[in-house]
């Protein structure tokens, strides 16, 4: 072999191996920091989170069985963009709306993990920005009515609005939802034993279409769901143009000739609460002197703040109301550095709690006694009470709707509720190497007699959904609000119960 050849091939394959080294060391440096980063997540999900045993009831799923597959799959991550794609995938098998990553830098500071050397909004705002590059939004949005699984909006001609899916990729949809959990947070219609998910959550997590069979017209029909990363200008067209504030948060109307109020509350958002009751408190004292009865209507009430639903009971009631709950922690190192000095409830043991079906050993249980008391301006209501709910009835509206079950303040008409709405602010944690924070929910909490809120959720004194061809018609209309309208479903029946 000629010397120069030679000589060139021996320092073309020195700088190959360097490279090769470079690109391995620093490949391992990722590996190894992924790595420290999902141990410690799965640690401590492990010691802290509340509700194994609840989701393996309801989901024949056991999260920790897979914790070692969670450690390798985002220890392998190519690069941050999947690394967070994969920590928040594993944060939705928990499979509890109050657990996911956080994007408020605020969460540092709450949590008492704050760390002066890390600029904490310039790493929050890097995080944000490759966590919507992993979501993809599909050309249709669906919603679940009376066990259909119904099109409301759809790009694709061959998949009109009002067809009803009946299979994703070969499975029922329900078996699919079911298989994708790590996408979709499931609620489930126990009336028909099916799995389903909110309206506005249906997207993937990566760009692959979705083979679909649907029934329009009385004939099926195979079609192709096809996505596209996110942008600003699909989320616009998937979410529309409604946004909430404080001026359209509510609606207080006088209605059924005069014997109802009707009060809607679509969010129990802090920042409205204020205007909000002031404009409540004005209506219920000037309009309602005469009126037969109430409704109170939190459909779509996903949460906020916990006075906000004290002050509708306080507004209206005519003596203090009661509530027994109980508080039940893991009992761990973390719990007890940063949580439990917060907590001024007579702590108890498992013992005097009622009897239940849940492994309380590790936990650290309290007794928390809950009073409402009236206002000194309360109408004082002598007149029925009733509160319409759906699955979206969630967290703080949750909570509201858990008093009025409880201690029977008014009459509950809907659909089972969302749950998670008893127990304590989320628990708050960070990742040690880059910086991602997560929260979760903190407390196993019971009602009066030992049943889990998360695993039951509310069920309503009187069930009544949306009729599936009421809402057909609404969809083929034209009117850009179901609410209501005569389409309506549960609104109309409870309007023909109070006449």
């Amino acid at each position: 072999m000629n010397k120069k050849l030679k000589i060139f091939l021996i320092l073309m394959i020195s700088i190959f191996l360097i490279i090769g080294g470079v690109y391995g060391y620093k490949r391992y440096k990722k590996y190894d920091a992924y790595k420290t980063d999902a141990v410690f997540l799965l640690d401590f999900l492990e010691d802290n989170y509340p509700f194994f045993e609840v989701k393996a009831k309801k989901l024949n799923y056991n999260f920790l069985e897979y914790k070692e597959e969670f450690i390798e799959k985002i220890s392998k991550s190519k690069n941050d963009t999947e690394f967070i794609k994969n920590v928040s995938l594993v944060m939705n098998l928990l499979q509890n709306n109050h657990s996911h990553i956080s994007f408020n830098s605020l969460i540092f500071e709450h949590s008492g993990l704050y760390d002066s050397n890390v600029d904490l909004k310039e790493k929050t705002e890097y995080w944000a920005d490759r966590y919507l590059k992993t979501f993809y939004i599909p050309e249709i949005k669906w919603k679940y009515v009376q066990g259909k699984y119904i099109v409301t909006k759809s790009k694709n001609e061959k998949i009109p609005v009002g067809s009803m899916i009946n299979k994703f990729n070969g499975k029922s949809v329900s078996d699919y939802l079911y298989d994708n959990k790590e996408i979709y947070y499931l609620l489930k219609d126990s009336k028909r034993n099916q799995y389903y998910i909110y309206e506005d959550s249906y997207f993937k997590r990566d760009g692959s279409p979705d083979n679909i069979e649907i029934e329009y017209k009385n004939e099926k029909i195979n079609s192709t769901i096809h996505y596209e990363t996110y942008s600003k200008e699909l989320e616009d067209w998937y979410y529309g143009d409604f946004i909430n504030s404080s001026d359209n948060n509510i609606v207080l109307d006088i209605v059924n000739e005069g014997k109802t109020a009707y009060i809607k509350i679509r969010s129990f958002n802090g920042e409205f609460m204020a205007k909000n009751q002031a404009t409540i408190q004005d209506f219920l004292l000037n309009q309602c002197a005469d009126v037969d009865n109430i409704v109170i209507d939190i459909r779509g009430n996903g949460g906020g703040n916990n006075q906000f639903g004290e002050f509708i009971i306080s507004a209206l009631s005519d003596k203090p109301l009661y509530m027994s709950s109980y508080d039940c922690f893991r009992d761990t190192k973390f719990m007890d550095e940063y949580y439990f000095s917060k907590i001024f409830n007579e702590e108890i043991t498992q013992s005097q709690m009622p009897k239940n079906n849940y492994d309380l050993n590790n936990f650290r249980i309290y007794d928390v006694d809950i009073t409402i008391n009236p206002y000194g301006n309360s109408i004082n209501f002598q007149g029925d009470i009733y509160v319409l709910v759906d699955d979206m009835v969630y967290s703080a509206s949750e909570y509201f709707i858990s008093i009025v079950k409880d201690t029977k303040f008014a009459k509950i008409i809907g659909t089972t509720t969302g749950g998670d709405g008893l127990g304590r602010e989320p628990i708050a944690t960070v990742l040690p190497n880059s910086k991602i924070a997560i929260q979760f929910s903190s407390t196993l909490s019971t009602n009066s007699v030992g049943v889990a809120n998360e695993e039951v959720h509310t069920e309503p004194d009187m069930y009544i959904e949306q009729d599936l061809n009421d809402y057909l018609k609404y969809l083929s209309s034209g009117i850009d609000n179901i609410e209501r309208s005569k389409y309506d479903t549960v609104y109309n029946k409870v309007m023909s119960i109070l006449k």
